[in-house]
Formats: structure tokens, C-alpha cells, sequence
């Protein structure tokens, strides 16, 4: 009980980590602080050895939890096929966790594979419900798909239940420019 109990604490600790190191890798100027991109970048390399040796030792929720950290790690290093592999097997235990739903997507988008990323973003709103940022990253893979009409129809739906929402009114213009 303590050994699991000193693993979950171990984990919320790198998953702190993780998103820390993420947060500095996507903030600091790529001109005039390369050290800590590269700082941040080793650190993170370390967590994913070290997430990799736990991987076959746990189960359930640890497992999943693991796996989407691995994710994240992996994606903030632009290991994106293996990301998308451990968002995958996390979503096997975790099929309705929305963060993970919505990092899925992301790596999907950047993989190209935008009929896979549409079923995971509508999961995201299915579970996690609609906002702004949700519902252009659906325009988004719409448009992707080459589907303008619907894409244009799901930023109409936006702007009239976010009326704030000026992103979707620039973008639904962007498509009215680049596609009428």
C-alpha cells in the first residue's frame, strides 16, 4: 500500500514536472535561450526513461495515467507518432478524460490524420462539453477535410452561443475570403 501509495505521489510529481518543463520549452526565444530550450528538452527526455520503466509495472488508472504522460513527453519533444501511440492506449482506460481527448487531437491534427482527429474532438465535446477554442479546432479539421460548408456552420453555431468570441468571427472570414 505505501509502495502504490509513494508511486501516485511519484507520478503527480513528474506530471508537474511535465508541464512545467513543456510551459519553459514553448516560452523561452529559440534565439536567446537555447540553454534552457535544451535544459528543458534533457529533463524531459529523462522523465520518459523514466515513465518508460514504469510502464510495464503498472495498471488501471496508473497505467493510464502513465501512458498519458508519456504522451505529453513525447509530444513536447515532437516524438509525435509515439505520442499518439500512448494517448491511444490511454484512451483504452480513459476514453472520456477530455484533456487527454483534447492533446490526442492535437497530435492527430499534426500527424494529418483528420478523420481520426474529427471523431476525437466531437468525444471532447461529448464529453467535455463546447467552447470557443473547442469548436474552431473542429472548424479547423473540417476544413481539412475539405468540408467548408459544415466548418462554416460549426463557427455560426460558435459565435451564437459565444458572442464574445472574436476568433471565430475572423476565421469564418478567412473562409469567406479563401473560399467563395
Amino acid at each position: 500500500m505505501q509502495q502504490e501509495a509513494n508511486l501516485k505521489s511519484r507520478l503527480i510529481e513528474l506530471s508537474e514536472k511535465i508541464v512545467d518543463l513543456i510551459d519553459v520549452m514553448e516560452t523561452a526565444d529559440d534565439q536567446t535561450e537555447l540553454d534552457k530550450v535544451h535544459k528543458a528538452s534533457k529533463e524531459l527526455h529523462h522523465i520518459g526513461d523514466e515513465l518508460l520503466g514504469y510502464t510495464s509495472s503498472t495498471s488501471n488508472d496508473d497505467h493510464a495515467f502513465v501512458q498519458f504522460m508519456l504522451g505529453s513527453v513525447c509530444l513536447g519533444l515532437g516524438y509525435l507518432e509515439k505520442a499518439a501511440d500512448s494517448y491511444s492506449e490511454a484512451l483504452t482506460l480513459w476514453p472520456e478524460h477530455v484533456g487527454l481527448l483534447n492533446e490526442y487531437f492535437v497530435v492527430l491534427v499534426d500527424l494529418e490524420r483528420y478523420h481520426l482527429a474529427l471523431e476525437i474532438i466531437q468525444k471532447s465535446i461529448k464529453f467535455g462539453g463546447e467552447t470557443p477554442v473547442v469548436l474552431q479546432n473542429m472548424a479547423t479539421v473540417l476544413v481539412h477535410l475539405n468540408r467548408i460548408a459544415e466548418a462554416k456552420t460549426v463557427l455560426f453555431n460558435c459565435m451564437s452561443k459565444f458572442p464574445g468570441d472574436t476568433e471565430s468571427q475572423l476565421f469564418l472570414a478567412e473562409l469567406d475570403k479563401n473560399y467563395n
